[in-house]
């Protein structure tokens, strides 16, 4: 369990969670038709991967057995990593589980843990790593994406992801409580997403 960096609370407080976010499920309320395009065919895709069986099996056999949160969210990693297809995948944060599911999405990818130099494409910042994270952020790919794990752990998490929001380079978020999204596309309209995950 140490290793899967889940805590029992994680696995209990999702239905109260759902349950509060329940009006922004599946994309309702999303008028921009890429947002809902991106929330109905990557955050909500439902279809099984060829991955999935395999890396599944990195997870206890009662997480998997029992659909829980865990192994949700790190499909979803899988499926943000094909959606993007970088080059170089950065991880802050030990996270082997998380790496292995972005990983095998991008195979080719290579994988970094120090902020790179180049414009980032796919960066991972896991919540223990959160104050590691240089604001305002390093200069992003107009293409790329950042996904932020515990976003709202704490106060200072909820703090850092409203720096984020307020970043200069960002233009479209998504709050999904345990994970928030952040796109660069400065050809979009900004906007703030919350999201029932």
């Amino acid at each position: 369990m140490a290793a899967d960096n889940v805590s029992k609370c994680q696995l209990v407080r999702r239905p109260w969670i759902w349950l509060l976010r329940v009006r922004h499920r599946k994309g309702y309320g999303v008028h921009s038709p890429s947002a809902y395009a991106f929330l109905r065919g990557v955050v909500y895709e439902s279809g099984t991967y060829y991955a999935y069986a395999e890396l599944d099996r990195l997870h206890p056999w009662w997480q998997r057995w029992l659909h829980l949160y865990p192994v949700r969210c790190r499909r979803l990693l899988f499926r943000l990593a094909n959606y993007v297809h970088p080059s170089t995948i950065l991880i802050l944060g030990e996270r082997p589980i998380e790496e292995a599911y972005m990983r095998a999405a991008v195979p080719s990818a290579t994988i970094v843990h120090q902020v790179p130099t180049a414009p980032g494409e796919l960066w991972f910042v896991a919540r223990e790593s959160l104050s590691a994270l240089p604001m305002p952020l390093p200069p992003m790919a107009e293409n790329g994406m950042l996904i932020v794990e515990g976003i709202h752990t704490d106060a200072a998490a909820r703090d850092r992801w409203r720096a984020i929001q307020q970043d200069p380079q960002t233009v479209i978020t998504y709050d999904l409580y345990t994970y928030g999204i952040v796109f660069f596309d400065s050809t979009k309209y900004p906007q703030h997403y919350i999201v029932n995950f």
